[in-house]
């Protein structure tokens, strides 16, 4: 079962941007664990939309490719860097025409990692992924809240050691693994409408009326833990490689 994404595209900036995290956290710790500098030619794997591309196009070339229309309409007016139609399978572009291509949060949609990073093997010189690693994954609240996240989630998400053997089989070397944690606040009003808005995509694949529990239970639960300031901290995953 796959999350609907024309669904989520018009609400999904809304429920998962934020300017200062992607400029403080996802963005430095792409271009330092993918080693991404001035004029590189980047190539945005799975960009939904456009949140980091417009940020990589502040000092890149940047081109967005996603396989949902509805995404890519929504990252039109992000910035004049070129969106793409296209599948991670079977990627629209030449051979090496990438310095550089990024894929945050994006394999665990995908079918087959293997045939994605050979793909990426082919287009691009260097990867830099962003993934969670689900083996040491935690989300405090919400897994009392929904019971059966973090098992979907287990099996939804490749552990690292396959996203690192898949990148060596596709001819990468050099991979370099590096956690780094994000810490967050936010107003538990905001984080209750987040949840409601299944910002989270996993919440989209758990049962109705299991959500429907989780959300009641959070409705109560989060004001009386956390006061007016819903805080929490969590790990993510930077894998990058070069060819």
């Amino acid at each position: 079962m796959r999350s609907d994404y024309s669904r989520l595209a018009s609400d999904y900036d809304a429920i998962r941007g934020d300017e200062v995290v992607e400029r403080t956290f996802w963005v430095p710790a792409l271009r330092e664990v993918g080693r991404l500098g001035p004029g590189d030619r980047i190539l945005d794997l799975g960009a939904g939309t456009g949140r980091f591309s417009q940020h990589l196009a502040s000092f890149a070339r940047v081109v967005a490719t996603d396989a949902s229309r509805d995404m890519l309409a929504q990252a039109q007016a992000k910035g004049d860097f070129p969106l793409v139609l296209g599948d991670a399978q079977r990627l629209p572009f030449r051979a090496e025409a990438f310095d550089a291509a990024v894929a945050v949060m994006v394999l665990h949609h995908l079918p087959d990692i293997g045939v994605a990073t050979r793909e990426l093997a082919r287009v691009a010189r260097r990867v830099v992924i962003g993934t969670a690693d689900m083996a040491n994954h935690k989300i405090g609240i919400l897994e009392d809240a929904f019971p059966s996240l973090l098992e979907i989630d287990r099996a939804r998400f490749p552990p690292i050691a396959t996203i690192v053997n898949a990148l060596e089989t596709a001819g990468f070397r050099d991979v370099v693994v590096e956690d780094r944690f994000l810490q967050r606040f936010l107003p538990v009003p905001e984080q209750l409408d987040r949840v409601r808005r299944k910002y989270i995509s996993t919440l989209d694949l758990i049962p109705a009326d299991e959500f429907a529990r989780g959300l009641a239970f959070l409705e109560r639960e989060l004001p009386r833990r956390f006061g007016t300031t819903y805080e929490f901290r969590t790990g993510f995953t930077f894998v990058g490689a070069s060819r």
